[in-house]
């Protein structure tokens, strides 16, 4: 028995499998249903149970998966092949030609080859020849589909698109559909720009790894992961293209498990990273893609060296192609005006917004300048953008003339229109952002983001004033209704705004190196790396492009190396052209050796600078950048680079971080559920306050708010904490508020270190005995004197040393009595050492005693 099976199939998921039987015996019988079986349909918007959902998606896709894998039946002689009436998409369907009488004699012989002497069939004895002659039917074409995902920001979204429109732009026949996240930015940009989208579930990977928010990223993932097959197995794309960002993850899952599984059949995926320093998603993604294409050759070693290519950014055919002229009339601004252009990215930047506004006052009061501010959709309960905005322009009270010069919006999608209509702009340093400013050719101040993966936007800034093409703004931190969050002074911006409009040469000079420093390329080199592996090409990549190839061309200057500087060929290049301004900018920091991203890390730091400041390597990285790292690590997430950040602060003197770690030891957040299970209290946890502790003491500065913080520390649940606040007491004791300061005792201080004493950890008692010695008078020694017999000789030890200080502080009055006393002080110790430092520092203080005895 021969059995032919056809799967038709529809989008309403109605699954329908016939079979037929074909008995060769009976030339007369045509092929007739033998049995049928039919799956009820299962709309998307049925009232299905929720939790049955996904199974009825992942049924529906694993199916549509199977349909797709089904091989075309050979054709046979006697098959003709007529087209479905139902669905164009469903193959022909085969009716069985029986084979005449004549010509079956037996199974034997109709198993055996035709004879060749055996006489012809002719059209009198076969009434099939005609329909057998008839021309088959055209066999429609199914169209190239592109499937682009990525996304969560504009800087994931845009080069999606930028590559989409260069697709359609050379076949427009092209199919090209987005896969994005739900409830971002993509899922209204996406449509306005002509393309349908899908929306899946995603979410970013927490920092930190609390275990809620793990298993919400969890479920989020992988209810997107089972989206996304259905919809890989809907519109079965040839090209998978990821640029990035948490949005992409799910479809890029989803391919991985259809590969592994031999169901991707040919599917191509290209994945390209568009910042020095890749981030999470496309680090998995490199695993995953068949090719991965990077903005900047620093981002080649982060990748599979035999699938990884240098491409460039892919900048919009729109940006730079707007006129001056055009883009002021179309705002309507004046064509002789200066204006500034200012935004934090596509969702906005608090600490931009803020200096922006700020630096109003100075800007505006002159009266050929306008401000255009793109303040971000941000609305958080963390930061309303709008809200934020509108009240601090309240409190400025500008005068109506001056409001006339400020334009403010939420968003514009006409960015290529602002950029050309700017004669300076204020922004982020995102490789997107960067690359267009510098296509354009616009002077500009870059706020690089303290946080990014990498440190990708430091790398760009640097770069980009390095040629001296930008001018470098650095956050710096504060604490506001405990949170951490990033500040620019808005007059130094207002100044350093000035100082560029004001200098028409240098204003030129650096326009033109932006120019030289970019190129456009960029989307052409991609475009051309997806057809040529739609083409069947080879996934193995002759690496000319990697530095050490001996016949790498030469590449224009937009990709840097690690540690942000140029490569070579880029500054050979700016050598032949002449470019004498730019040479003498690289000559004033080109004999700086600067370290590499390992040397810069929160670890690396606190190691290199344990033993004092190391001024040659402050001046190699610059005393600005050093705070800005520092300020970084203070905003972290995670609370061990927090924590070095806090020991930085201290061990370069920062003072001017002061009020943010008298902040953070304010703070009494209680620390998530299962930290507090653990043993944890507060969500700044006891080593980070203990560090913070320690750095004021390094600090040296005593006043009010920090004594009022000591204070409260000395009761605080961590013991290292209570420790650490005692011997700031003590290091600080010569500030303002002390006994030896002013002649008055600060009772609540002392009586605060007196209930330490009572503490069962010996590094508490010594700390409060040393703190007591430095800041109480004579009244404190019938305090000390229970501990002489100690039984922890650092008590001991930390009780001779306060003795002495008071000796020395002339807070002693009876030094006859004292001497007498000193003899019942236990003077052994636990350790080996032949010289006992404990007995040391007694002999010490004997003579101390004799000298002030002997002194009229």
């Amino acid at each position: 028995m021969r059995i032919h099976k056809h799967i038709h199939s529809t989008c309403s998921c109605h699954l329908e499998f016939c079979a037929t039987t074909v008995k060769p015996l009976r030339p007369d019988a045509l092929m007739k249903p033998h049995y049928g079986l039919t799956v009820p349909r299962i709309p998307l918007h049925s009232p299905v149970p929720l939790i049955k959902r996904p199974l009825a998606l992942c049924v529906v896709a694993v199916t549509s998966m199977l349909i797709v894998r089904v091989p075309e039946p050979k054709r046979p002689a006697n098959v003709h092949w007529l087209k479905s009436s139902r669905l164009s998409s469903v193959p022909a369907l085969p009716i069985a030609e029986p084979p005449p009488m004549s010509q079956i004699t037996s199974k034997q012989d109709a198993e055996q080859p035709p004879d060749e002497e055996a006489p012809k069939v002719t059209a009198a004895t076969r009434n099939t020849d005609a329909t057998a002659a008839a021309p088959k039917p055209p066999v429609r074409k199914r169209p190239l589909t592109y499937v682009f995902t990525g996304g969560g920001t504009g800087g994931h979204v845009y080069p999606g698109l930028a590559i989409a429109d260069e697709v359609r732009a050379r076949n427009p026949e092209a199919r090209v559909v987005y896969v994005g996240a739900r409830g971002r930015m993509e899922a209204s940009l996406v449509p306005k720009r002509g393309y349908p989208i899908d929306l899946v579930h995603a979410r970013g990977l927490p920092s930190g790894r609390p275990p809620l928010a793990l298993l919400r990223f969890a479920v989020s993932t992988g209810f997107g992961v089972l989206q996304s097959l259905f919809h890989l197995s809907r519109h079965r794309p040839r090209m998978i293209v990821a640029t990035g960002g948490y949005a992409s993850s799910p479809v890029l899952l989803a391919h991985w498990i259809l590969k592994s599984l031999r169901l991707s059949g040919g599917r191509r995926c290209f994945v390209h990273e568009q910042n020095v320093v890749p981030g999470k998603v496309n680090r998995l993604a490199g695993r995953i893609a068949d090719r991965i294409g990077v903005s900047f050759e620093a981002s080649l070693r982060y990748f599979p060296p035999e699938k990884t290519t240098w491409s460039g950014y892919p900048v919009r055919r729109e940006i730079g192609a707007v006129s001056r002229d055009a883009a002021r009339a179309s705002l309507g601004l004046p064509s002789d005006a200066k204006i500034v252009f200012a935004f934090g990215a596509s969702s906005g930047a608090r600490s931009i917004n803020r200096a922006v506004v700020d630096a109003l006052p100075c800007l505006l009061a002159r009266p050929d300048l306008h401000v255009i501010h793109v303040i971000g959709q941000t609305r958080s309960p963390d930061y309303d953008a709008g809200a934020d905005t509108r009240n601090r322009l309240e409190r400025l009270a500008l005068a109506g003339e001056h409001l006339s010069r400020y334009h403010q919006s939420d968003y514009s999608h006409e960015i290529e229109t602002l950029y050309a209509a700017s004669d300076l702009v204020i922004g982020r340093a995102s490789a997107g952002v960067v690359t267009e400013i510098g296509i354009c050719g616009i002077p500009s101040i870059l706020v690089p983001l303290p946080y990014a993966p990498g440190d990708h936007q430091a790398v760009n800034a640097r770069t980009l004033e390095l040629r001296g093409a930008a001018r470098v703004v650095y956050e710096s931190i504060t604490a506001e209704d405990g949170q951490t969050i990033g500040v620019v002074d808005g007059e130094r911006l207002a100044r350093l705004v000035l100082e560029i409009l004001d200098d028409p040469a240098g204003h030129a000079a650096m326009s033109r190196r932006a120019r030289e420093t970019f190129d456009r390329s960029g989307l052409d080199r991609i475009v051309d790396h997806l057809d040529q592996m739609l083409a069947g090409h080879p996934d193995h990549l002759d690496r000319v492009d990697h530095p050490d190839h001996p016949d790498r061309p030469d590449r224009p200057a937009d990709h840097v190396r690690s540690n942000g500087r140029p490569d070579e060929h880029g500054a050979a290049g700016d050598a032949e052209s002449g470019n004498q301004g730019n040479q003498g900018n690289q000559g004033d920091q080109g004999g700086q050796d600067e370290p590499p991203a390992s040397a810069l890390s929160p670890f690396a730091l606190v190691r290199r600078f344990a033993d004092g400041r190391d001024k040659g390597f402050i001046e190699s990285v610059g005393e600005d950048y050093l705070k800005y790292r520092v300020d970084g690590f203070l905003k972290d997430e995670r609370w061990p680079i927090r924590n070095e950040g806090v020991k930085l602060a201290g061990l370069l003197g920062y003072r001017d971080r002061l009020p943010f770690l008298l902040a953070l030891l304010r703070d009494r957040t209680p620390a998530p559920f299962f930290q507090r299970l653990l043993g944890g209290d507060y969500r700044q946890v006891g080593f980070i306050r203990r560090n913070a502790v320690t750095a004021i003491g390094r600090l040296g500065v005593y006043d009010a708010s920090v004594r009022a913080v000591l204070l409260d520390l000395l009761s605080d649940p961590y013991y290292e904490v209570r420790s650490a606040a005692a011997l700031a007491f003590a290091g600080l004791a010569h500030g303002p508020g002390t006994a030896d300061a002013d002649g008055e005792r600060d009772e609540e201080a002392l009586n605060g270190l007196r209930g330490l004493l009572r503490e069962s950890s010996f590094e508490i008692r010594s700390a409060a005995i040393r703190a007591l010695g430095r800041m109480g008078d004579g009244a404190v020694a019938e305090w000390l004197r229970p501990f002489y017999q100690d039984p922890n000789g650092k008590v001991r030890q930390a009780v001779i040393d306060a003795l002495a200080d008071l000796v020395g502080r002339k807070m002693i009055v009876d030094l006859d009595g004292l001497l007498e006393e000193l003899d019942e002080i236990l003077v052994t110790s636990n350790h080996f050492e032949p010289d006992f430092p404990i007995k040391r520092t007694l002999n010490r203080l004997f003579g101390m005693i004799r000298n002030q005895q002997g002194t009229p």
